[in-house]
């Protein structure tokens, strides 16, 4: 996590100030939707999978975006708003963003934590789980890039990976999220 975002600090200060030729999604107002599933196993959960919706303005060579979060893994689930900054680096029609960000919003866990075992005289075994539910209110911090690539006037593809870390007691023992998906990015404004 500290080298992730050491990383991501790194590139956005050192990223050359001024903007190459620019491209359609460096300016505006550009609304942005991945669904961050993609390493988030087992795909069988029944609950809304793991996803991000943000907005950001851009201008040039620099990003503020405000979202909402959602990473759910099996026993657990991380939701609420983000805020991030960062740089636009264009190369070429590819625009990389490299961001940093701050969350707030909820963390819930199930844990089983009253289950019991059972055997049979005939050597069948197994267990009955009984999970216990827990809700707290949840901070964090991450890292991201954001490549995106456009495909057809204001409309373009998106692919994202991202390091965050929150706190909540019912994230014990499991703070850190890696999150990586794919998307869209629509543009807005000239």
């Amino acid at each position: 996590m500290r080298f992730s975002l050491m990383l991501a600090l790194f590139t956005i200060a050192a990223a050359p100030l001024h903007a190459q030729n620019g491209g359609p999604f460096d300016h505006g107002l550009v609304v942005g939707a991945s669904w961050l599933q993609a390493n988030a196993l087992p795909f069988d959960r029944s609950a809304l999978p793991s996803g991000a919706l943000s907005v950001a303005l851009r201008r040039r060579s620099w990003t503020v975006e405000a979202g909402w979060l959602r990473a759910a893994r099996s026993l657990s689930t991380v939701q609420g708003v983000s805020l991030s900054v960062g740089r636009l680096l264009p190369w070429g029609r590819v625009l990389f963003i490299p961001t940093v960000g701050l969350f707030g919003g909820e963390a819930q866990a199930s844990r089983d934590s009253t289950g019991y075992n059972w055997s049979l005289p005939g050597g069948g075994a197994g267990r009955v789980p009984r999970y216990g539910f827990s809700r707290a209110a949840s901070a964090g911090g991450g890292a991201g890039l954001t490549v995106e690539v456009p495909l057809i006037g204001e409309l373009a593809l998106r692919a994202t990976a991202a390091q965050w870390m929150f706190s909540g007691a019912p994230l014990e023992g499991d703070r850190q999220r890696t999150l990586l998906g794919a998307g869209f990015s629509l543009r807005f404004g000239r």
